[in-house]
């Protein structure tokens, strides 16, 4: 068969090439290839590729697609609506920088407007601990490459950065960095934004590496603490310095000011590229105070000269006006240079504070409790007088002491002093008038004491006088209840002689003394000490302490104890001066404290002044002199001052 023939056999018929075609021919098929029974079998077969998928793979897939759709939106949820603040705030920190803005502390100024306690420029190394390298070994190089510089174990920087709970503010690394180190750790810590070297301030006192015992009153800032950032109410932040102790500490509300806040926006590397907004800071408010730093210093002299004099280390002053409470000077010896404090504190220097026996960190003005010796009896005289116990012509015969069951309780002069009435007794400091004032004897009957310790409260004895500067003593006056309780044992009359004379148990602080003599000063009205001008106490007639006739008794009395008593070595000052001297034991075997109390002019008083020499011996002989330059030194202001007015 030839080809022809075997296409034509299969039904297929060719074209050739350049061959006409004619469409209406039936058997011509283009490409086609003509199998009728296949054909038909395909129809009735259902068409599909590959082989099909079960139905419970099927079901599976849907609901691990529902699974993982149901998943992807929750999670989008979870973000974006109840994640969404914190990871914003997240962005927002990643995105921007807040900087806090420090306001500047208030200046301090004595009643004059010299200037206490100021600020000045220092420089601070700051680190964000977010910003950090998150290699420990890398980060502890870092750490030591500073350390090294600054002087500082890498473990007290290491220490410093965890005590920050929040990674993204700015740590404090070291306060008070010197210009050159500042310098160093500039070139040292570069671009690596976790550190900046700022330009911050710190605190400085003046006066202070003068006079010395200003540190008692004015006080120092340091760092804030974890007892302060849980103290109600705390607006601080943990970089925070806070006033620690005196009128920085009394007056940290008015002294601070409030923080403001500068926002920059940084790019990936944390590198500041804008500002973006901008609050600032509201500085704090001055305060001036009542002391005169002139007698401050004045006090300071007098008390160091006659100590060195007398081979005595320990010793305060309290000087104030008894019209209105304001404290003129306030010596506390020995005292400390504040402004060791301000800044990095040194370490050698607080060690040989808190070494030296004599504590120079005690405000002892006000925080130390002595035994009153004599310088108490113008209040028990005033009780006396006012309870009717006795009047101004009472008089007591000292023949040298009392005996009570073979017990001998002594004047200090032997032999006594002869018939002794209420302004004798204080003028000489009459030990057996005073005994019979507080504890009766034979037939005569005292005040007792129940009487004797209310009208020592009454004076404000054992209770803190409200002073505005922390660290106050309240003081000890003892009761019969007390001792009973105490010391189980019972009260006797020579307790009631011995604390009529300002021995046994008592304890009293010299601010309090001060505030008794200035209560008696201005005629019995009642006074709350204080340091800053914006807290006056003008004393008014409803809170009169005793009767006035009572008062102007003692005042005579006082007086005449410079007239021609034990403090007459004052009788030839410029202003008339009343005073009281004391001597007072405390150990057997150390020496007596030596006090002396006054006010000035008597006729007007407008100053009171106490000193306390301690182991001083006699009050006469080392804290009348020690009174004598202080007053000259006042009676020179007031002089300078009236001349300048005039």
């Amino acid at each position: 068969m030839d080809d022809r023939s075997r296409h034509e056999l299969f039904g297929i018929r060719e074209e050739g090439v350049g061959m006409r075609v004619n469409p209406s021919d039936q058997n011509v098929v283009k490409h086609e290839v003509l199998f009728e029974d296949d054909v038909t079998a395909m129809k009735e077969q259902p068409m599909f590729i590959g082989s099909p998928i079960p139905r419970s793979r099927y079901v599976l897939g849907i609901v691990v697609v529902v699974l993982c759709v149901g998943g992807l939106i929750g999670r989008s949820f979870w973000m974006q609506v109840v994640q969404g603040a914190a990871f914003a705030k997240r962005a927002d920190q990643n995105r921007l920088r807040h900087v806090v803005v420090e306001p500047k502390r208030g200046i301090i100024r004595d009643r004059n407007g010299m200037i206490l306690a100021e600020n000045i420029p220092a420089f601070d190394l700051q680190v964000i601990p977010r910003l950090l390298p998150t290699d420990a070994s890398e980060r502890d190089m870092l750490l030591g490459r500073i350390g090294r510089e600054t002087g500082l174990a890498i473990d007290d920087l290491r220490q410093s950065i965890s005590a920050f709970s929040d990674p993204d503010q700015q740590v404090t690394l070291v306060r008070d960095v010197p210009y050159d180190r500042a310098i160093a750790l500039s070139i040292l810590t570069g671009d690596d934004p976790a550190f900046s070297v700022v330009t911050g301030s710190k605190r400085r006192y003046p006066q202070s590496p003068m006079t010395e015992s200003l540190s008692h009153i004015l006080g120092y800032i340091g760092p804030v603490t974890v007892e302060d950032l849980q103290k109600e109410g705390n607006e601080y932040r943990q970089t925070d310095s806070i006033g620690k102790t005196g009128v920085e500490s009394s007056y940290e509300n008015v002294l601070r000011g409030t923080a403001g806040e500068k926002v920059y926006e940084v790019d990936a590397r944390n590198r500041i590229t804008s500002l973006v907004s901008e609050l600032p800071a509201i500085d704090g408010k001055d305060v001036t105070l009542t002391i005169d730093e002139r007698l401050q210093a004045a006090a300071e002299r007098a008390m160091i000269a006659e100590m060195q004099k007398a081979h005595l280390s320990r010793g305060s002053v309290v000087a104030m006006d008894p019209r209105d409470g304001s404290i003129l000077a306030m010596v506390s010896l020995p005292a400390y240079d504040n402004n060791y404090f301000s800044g990095h504190v040194s370490s050698t220097y607080y060690a040989n504070l808190l070494k030296n026996e004599d504590h120079p960190l005690l405000a002892r003005a006000m925080a130390g409790v002595f035994p009153s010796g004599s310088t108490i009896k113008p209040a028990i005289a005033t009780a006396a007088l006012t309870e009717g116990v006795i009047t101004p012509d009472t008089t007591v015969n000292s023949v040298g002491g009392i005996r009570v069951g073979g017990i001998l309780f002594p004047d200090w002069k032997a032999g006594g002093h002869g018939i002794t009435n209420v302004r004798k007794a204080i003028a000489w400091s009459v030990n057996s008038f005073f005994y019979y004032v507080g504890g009766g004897y034979d037939s005569f009957v005292g005040l007792g004491i129940d009487r004797l310790s209310s009208w020592m409260k009454k004076f404000g004895l054992s209770q803190k006088t409200g002073i505005d500067i922390p660290g106050e003593a309240s003081g000890f006056v003892p009761t019969r209840d007390w001792k009973e309780k105490t010391k189980n044992e019972h009260w006797y009359i020579g307790d009631t002689y011995n604390l009529s004379i300002g021995q046994g148990d008592l304890l009293v602080t010299p601010l309090q003394i001060a505030n008794v003599t200035a209560e008696i000063a201005n005629g019995g009205h009642r006074l709350i000490p204080h340091v800053s001008m914006s807290a006056t106490s003008t004393p008014a007639d409803s809170s009169l302490i005793a009767d006035a006739a009572a008062i102007k008794t003692v005042q005579l009395g006082m007086r005449d104890t410079v007239v021609y008593g034990s403090g007459r070595a004052l009788s030839n000052m410029a202003v008339t001066v009343a005073g009281k001297t004391g001597t007072a034991q405390w150990r057997n075997d150390k020496a007596n404290h030596a006090w002396f109390t006054c006010f000035a002019p008597a006729e007007d008083p407008q100053i009171a002044v106490t000193v306390l020499l301690e182991e001083g011996v006699e009050g006469s002989y080392v804290s009348v002199p020690v009174t004598r330059d202080i007053l000259n030194e006042w009676i020179k202001d007031r002089s300078s001052t009236t001349s300048t007015s005039i």
